[in-house]
């Protein structure tokens, strides 16, 4: 009997901690690249803090590319970049993304931050 009530306990542990993964838990230590388009020739490289944003400054005006190494063992990953000249984007990683996901392409004003969140699961974190 003690020994059902431990897996009951264990696996709803493991589904709450899941839930919380899907709810857009901040993910610290993804690597965040910034490159010119055409070329992708690299501007900065950035890694998230422990609310999962990378702060950019301010860029100049152009076009630009985003890349975000996958994280081993998310369950995707979500971006919201702020700053770009077409207003906030949001954009979905699946999971199991090799290596890197595809680039993230905009342009910027050139007279505004560029901020990027990095969240898991699909949603975007309180406050971004």
């Amino acid at each position: 009997m003690r020994l059902a009530r431990l897996l009951a306990l264990a696996t709803a542990l493991v589904l709450v901690s899941q839930q919380a993964a899907i709810a857009g838990a901040p993910l610290k230590g993804v690597d965040v690249k910034l490159g010119k388009n055409p070329g992708g020739s690299p501007v900065a490289s950035r890694v998230t803090d422990a609310a999962g944003n990378a702060d950019f400054g301010v860029p100049p005006k152009g076009d630009y590319t985003l890349n975000v190494a996958a994280t081993p063992g998310a369950i995707g990953l979500r971006l919201v970049i702020v700053g770009p000249a077409a207003g906030t984007l949001e954009r979905d990683i699946a999971a199991g993304a090799a290596g890197r996901a595809a680039p993230v392409l905009f342009s910027l004003s050139g007279n505004a931050p560029l901020k990027v969140s990095v969240t898991t699961g699909g949603r975007a974190a309180p406050g971004h």
